[in-house]
């Protein structure tokens, strides 16, 4: 029977992040499970999105000091995240321009650098962007985007390094209870026991906890990434954009490609995480072309050079659910994330790791990420109409 300090259940960008923190900063003993690969799952086909632009302190807490370990993520972690540093504009309809500005004034006062542009400012960055729509804009100079699978994997190597053990194609198969404590994870082989046990499994992770009783209202659904590309003649779209008044987003790649989807919560698809349809509509690429083409009129008739469908893990108020559970000392969670993971992930797995090793969540409260919240009826509610945007 092995034994471990903590067993970190999921090898995306959350779980091996807090895998790494728990190993280098805190010594543990640390063994990380996941049922596939590392990065293999919603994480590896992330659009990877880093940006600062929430409504919540805790998030934009979360979101700068994410932010600020990408930049530095071969000091801080070692090896690469991948990340672009390309800014980030966030644009509004008419009528949200009081929220943009009073989401502008908290980030900044949390240290964000972000700016509200009007349509002359926004014209100013790129001149092809149509604005007789816009209410206003948010631009953060020091955002962009990395990768999900080079993140997860870089995360997981330096866990590796101080000591962690990483367990790949080894699910969890149940969670161990005993006298109202965790007392280990049970995998195909036997059983691993530990103090302490993070399950971070994304669209899983509402399965490993309901046999315990504990039924987290988290749901699985699909959504869609479409992949462009501009000819040569047009210039590419320079950063991440963020439109709310059509309900898309458009981020930079490689050459003259860019990613494209949806911000919108509703309709979505709920789904097995086992088994759902893992391509690209045609009407879903031809709606995200059409928004696209009235935000950049330049990218009408844009090639699409492919497209995928992948996994979020959505709560009610679609918010990550952290934190211990209750009534099952030792246990933790770490899932939820409603399209919110990836960016967060460097400092929530920071934050936790501090919380399961000395029962302190240190310069970040994530008490209001708690489990518990959705029985007391204190869900967290965004000013946005797009709950994804935060």
């Amino acid at each position: 029977m092995a034994a471990a300090d903590v067993i970190v259940i999921g090898g995306g960008c959350t779980g091996a992040s807090a895998a790494f923190w728990l190993a280098s900063r805190h010594g543990q003993k640390v063994v990380l499970l996941d049922r596939g690969t590392v990065g293999g799952g919603p994480t590896g086909r992330s659009s990877g999105i880093v940006r600062m632009h929430y409504s919540y302190a805790p998030l934009v807490q979360l979101a700068l000091r994410s932010r600020e370990v990408f930049a530095n993520f071969d000091a801080v972690v070692g090896g690469s995240a991948d990340f672009k540093k390309t800014g980030f504009l966030l644009l509004a309809p008419r009528g949200q321009e009081g929220t943009v500005e009073a989401n502008v004034a908290l980030q900044r006062s949390l240290g964000g650098d972000t700016t509200v542009m009007d349509s002359k400012a926004i014209a100013d960055l790129d001149a092809r962007l149509r604005t007789d729509d816009v209410g206003a804009g948010a631009y953060e100079p020091d955002s962009g985007y990395a990768d999900g699978y080079a993140t997860a994997t870089a995360f997981a190597a330096a866990a590796r390094r101080h000591g962690a053990e990483v367990r790949e194609n080894t699910p969890a198969v149940r969670l161990v209870v005993e006298d109202s404590r965790i007392a280990g994870v049970e995998i195909p082989t036997g059983r691993i026991t530990a103090g302490a046990v993070l399950v971070a499994a994304g669209p899983w992770t509402r399965g490993l906890l309901s046999p315990l009783g504990i039924d987290l209202p988290i749901r699985t659904t699909r959504h869609q990434v479409v992949l462009f590309e501009v000819p040569e003649s047009v210039a590419p779209l320079g950063f991440v954009l963020v439109d709310l008044g059509t309900g898309f987003y458009l981020r930079p790649d490689v050459g003259c490609q860019f990613h494209g989807g949806s911000v919108e919560e509703y309709p979505d698809e709920e789904v097995s995480a086992d088994a759902f349809n893992e391509g690209a509509d045609f009407e879903f690429v031809e709606g995200m072309a059409r928004r696209m083409a009235h935000r950049m009129p330049a990218f009408e008739g844009v090639g699409v050079k492919g497209g995928y469908a992948s996994l979020y893990d959505v709560t009610p108020d679609w918010q990550p659910v952290l934190g211990q559970v209750p009534d099952r000392a030792g246990l933790f969670v770490a899932a939820g994330f409603s399209g919110h993971g990836f960016k967060l992930s460097p400092a929530i797995g920071e934050t936790l790791a501090g919380l399961i090793v000395t029962g302190r969540y240190g310069e970040i409260d994530l008490g209001p990420f708690r489990p518990s919240r959705f029985a007391e009826g204190a869900l967290i509610h965004s000013p946005y109409a797009h709950g994804i945007v935060g």
